[in-house]
């Protein structure tokens, strides 16, 4: 198979996507119509100044390694006169007269008008793709969108769009909101977090960077495209689950079972992967897959699970944690381990290497028994060992974080074997990848790059595809075989 990344890479990058001191808040708001497209395709952005008739550019990059400088220019958008088509502060929506808004499930679309639409290049590699939008006064904002492709491939990465859906508060509501939390929260409105992008450039930049860097053949796609064709993971030989990736459909867990099953290697990068159930739905327009629901409800202790209409009609999609007696499928079962809290007063801690850690993955890597490296791996939400995971998993790392009430809990990073022979590796904490890039959203802090923790995870890269290819082998073997017969 071609692999295009390390092409792609040598071609010259910019600094200037990276946010700055002037990121915007209530100046300009935007969003785009999908979160993946395929070369040649159309992707639509709808922008909102606060002020009418104030003037605004924009500009198209790929996220990837150039050289260091984290991005590559692909397109410049011409200055444009601005619509006021509405704009959130952080408490308030004002002056959005199109917002769609439904009392009862607190789901909002912002509704507005299109502003530019922009067609992917029919050459356009596959990756994360950033649209910036600069106001007249220089104010940035941002949205992003995967463009697919490069298939097969060695690796899928795995954007956790539906998480970043659910934690987007954009309009007043999210699946946290409180009091009287939402239920349904719309991908058609800006993302507040992130400088619209959600926790994209706080957890998953480190690991891009790195990954094109060092020239592993990648294939973007996210939890929609996971959702609508679950059987395209099978066509790669690993599935990089990325940075927050909590809320899975009943299809999206499927398709991580069967690709599993089927020798397809897996890695969590982050923590808290496949905590909660949901649904999607489509928007009021009729547009699939653009609404992320998700009652959040619990056999005992929370809201019951009789609030979710599917509950006594079908309950293996009622919106629960996966680990609920009413689904009974805890995370670990797939994950090889699964959340465990958040840490003490969002003070992270570094990442020790257990006492008596697996050796299977730590050749060259120089890391140490019981050593600890970085100063701040570990956070803010991380996983461990449950009884539910596999008996076969082995422990790379255990760390010591205090948990949300300032209590002593333990933090591993793991791996294990499924039947299939597919390695399955998760990191157990969101700040892991730190490790790998001295990229940081915040300039606050030293960058704390970790050489050991980088040999161990290009260790970890090399096996995580091993499994498929076992498996072509056999295959291949039984073919002859039979023909022989």
């Amino acid at each position: 198979m071609t692999n295009p990344i390390p092409a792609e890479n040598q071609n010259s990058g910019t600094t200037a996507w990276i946010p700055g001191p002037n990121l915007a808040t209530t100046q300009i708001q935007a969003y785009c119509d999908q979160h993946s497209i395929d070369p040649g395709g159309t992707v639509t952005f709808f922008v909102s100044t606060q002020s009418a008739g104030t003037t605004w550019s924009g500009a198209i990059y790929r996220l990837g390694w150039y050289q260091g400088t984290g991005a590559r220019l692909i397109a410049a958008i011409p200055q444009q006169s601005g619509v006021a088509q509405g704009y959130f502060d952080g408490t308030n929506l004002n002056n959005c007269p199109t917002a769609i808004s439904d009392p009862t499930t607190h789901l909002l679309e912002a509704g507005w008008s299109s502003s530019y639409s922009w067609q992917v290049p029919n050459n356009a590699v596959s990756g994360i793709y950033l649209a910036q939008w600069t106001d007249q006064n220089g104010k940035t904002t941002y949205c992003s969108f995967v463009v697919r492709g490069n298939r097969p491939a060695d690796y899928a990465y795995i954007r956790p769009t539906t998480t970043d859906a659910a934690y987007n508060n954009w309009g007043g509501w999210s699946l946290y909101t409180v009091p009287g939390t939402g239920v349904k929260v719309s991908f058609n409105r800006p993302d507040w977090n992130g400088g619209g992008t959600g926790g994209l450039f706080q957890l998953e930049i480190q690991f891009i960077k790195w990954a094109e860097r060092q020239g592993y053949n990648l294939s973007y796609l996210t939890m929609q495209d996971v959702h609508e064709n679950g059987a395209w993971l099978q066509h790669y030989n690993a599935v990089l689950s990325a940075g927050h990736n909590e809320y899975w459909t009943k299809e999206i867990r499927a398709a991580f079972y069967a690709a599993r099953d089927s020798g397809v290697g897996l890695a969590f990068l982050g923590a808290n992967a496949c905590y909660w159930q949901m649904r999607f739905e489509s928007d009021h327009a009729g547009n699939a897959d653009r609404t992320v629901t998700c009652y959040k409800v619990q056999t005992s202790g929370g809201p019951a699970v009789s609030n979710d209409p599917y509950y006594g009609v079908d309950n293996t999609r009622v919106t629960a944690m996966w680990r609920d007696p009413v689904l009974n499928q805890p995370e670990a079962a797939l994950c090889g381990i699964m959340f465990s809290d958040l840490i003490y007063n969002g003070v992270k801690v570094p990442w020790q290497m257990a006492a008596t850690p697996s050796q299977t993955y730590l050749g060259g890597t120089g890391l140490v028994a019981g050593q600890s490296y970085g100063a701040d791996l570990i956070g803010f939400e991380y996983d461990k060992q449950f009884a539910s995971s596999p008996a076969n998993l082995h422990l790379i790392a255990q760390s010591s974080p205090l948990n949300e009430y300032g209590n002593p809990d333990t933090q591993h990073t793991a791996t294990y074997i499924a039947p299939s022979g597919a390695l399955v590796f998760a990191s157990g904490s969101h700040a892991f990848t730190f490790a790998l890039d001295q990229y940081r959203w915040s300039a606050a802090g030293t960058p704390y790059v970790v050489p050991g923790i980088q040999a161990l995870m290009s260790n970890i890269m090399a096996a995580l595809v091993q499994g498929k290819a076992a498996q072509t082998v056999q295959t291949a073997q039984s073919s002859l075989s039979s023909f022989h017969t």
